[in-house]
């Protein structure tokens, strides 16, 4: 039985795969508990803020320079957090669209018929 077990890694964490993925985690299981004065957007930028920093903290080399690139990474992981998001709500949005007018069409011909039956 294996005596470490680790989901994610510190050599994941540290990628802009695992710094998207965790911000997307972290961001999803928050928005509700946020004010709908905040965007979606801003809070997704803050959480991939305080992931980079954080990773660049703890792992990495502390400078001005290293900070700097940080809050500059961490708009490229939140461009591409919210972009997880906006395809999955936009595939979601479409796949209940067609279901919609799926729906409201075999309602129209259910209507024609009856009304073909009557005459």
């Amino acid at each position: 039985m294996p005596e470490d077990i680790t989901w994610i890694s510190i050599e994941f964490l540290t990628t802009l795969t695992g710094a998207v993925f965790v911000t997307n985690i972290i961001t999803h299981f928050i928005k509700d508990y946020i004010s709908e004065v905040l965007d979606r957007k801003i809070l997704t930028l803050i959480v991939a803020s305080i992931v980079v920093i954080c990773n660049q903290l703890i792992f990495g080399v502390i400078s001005g320079k290293a900070i700097y690139l940080a809050a500059i990474n961490s708009f490229l992981v939140a461009t591409a957090a919210m972009g997880n998001y906006d395809i999955l709500t936009s595939k979601m949005q479409k796949r209940m669209i067609r279901e919609a007018e799926a729906n409201d069409s075999k309602g129209a011909a259910r209507t024609d018929e009856g009304v073909n039956n009557k005459k």
